[in-house]
């Protein structure tokens, strides 16, 4: 059960708290309605700044507004999946180029940790604690980058494909590879290669992409 919220935090936690609430694959497939009025109820809110959140979540592609309907999450459609891939795959090749010209060894050594952990999980066969590693890297790829504009840019198409493709039951395999790529990816930008490191950050996306579709099928 979620939190209420405080009454001093109503404004900046209401938009946070509902984001990750339906993003968090728990309780909102894609294609789900929500139930506006229960979250109110277990927030402890008033139907307003509840609303005021779901504009702010609407405007970014996370939710649908259906007049006289309701709010739905959005469903998965292939196409629109394909299209964020593009986006996201142009942008996170630009974030791993930046990383590879400027990155510091702190920076590099986070990415470096992540992937171990992400290596301890899929031996445990633990997909939260791979969930966590995985957006540890890249949380911290973005930092090394150092471009607040493409970090808010990308967050917003993570949070797209969330809502359009929900929580897929990939297989340990498959993040097996997914770490790989990571793996290729910092070996690039160890080397101060930022082409090669934009190659596999885009090869990175387009895989995972893939392996969305396929499961959506």
């Amino acid at each position: 059960m979620t939190k209420p919220l405080s009454r001093s935090t109503l404004s900046s936690d209401a938009y946070a708290t509902v984001r990750a609430i339906l993003l968090d694959g728990e309780r909102h497939a894609p294609g789900d309605k929500i139930s506006v009025e229960a979250l109110a109820q277990e927030l402890g809110v008033s139907r307003s700044p509840l609303w005021a959140a779901i504009s702010r979540l609407e405007a970014e592609g996370l939710v649908e507004v259906r007049p006289r309907q309701g709010v739905f999450m959005p469903a998965f459609r292939a196409d629109e999946v394909r299209d964020i891939a593009r986006a996201r795959e142009a942008l996170e090749g630009m974030v791993a180029r930046l990383a590879a010209a400027q990155a510091d060894e702190a920076q590099i050594a986070v990415m470096a940790d992540s992937i171990d952990r992400q290596a301890q999980a899929i031996a445990a066969q633990d997909r939260a604690g791979y969930a966590s590693a995985n957006q540890h890297f890249h949380e911290a790829l973005l930092a090394a980058a150092g471009s607040p504009t493409l970090s808010r840019l990308l967050h917003a198409l993570y949070g797209q494909m969330m809502a359009m493709c929900g929580r897929q039951p990939f297989s340990f395999d498959q993040l097996a590879r997914n770490r790989g790529e990571h793996v290729a990816v910092l070996d690039a930008i160890r080397q101060r290669d930022g082409d090669r490191a934009d190659a596999m950050a885009r090869q990175h996306v387009n895989s995972l992409v893939q392996a969305l579709l396929a499961a959506g099928d």
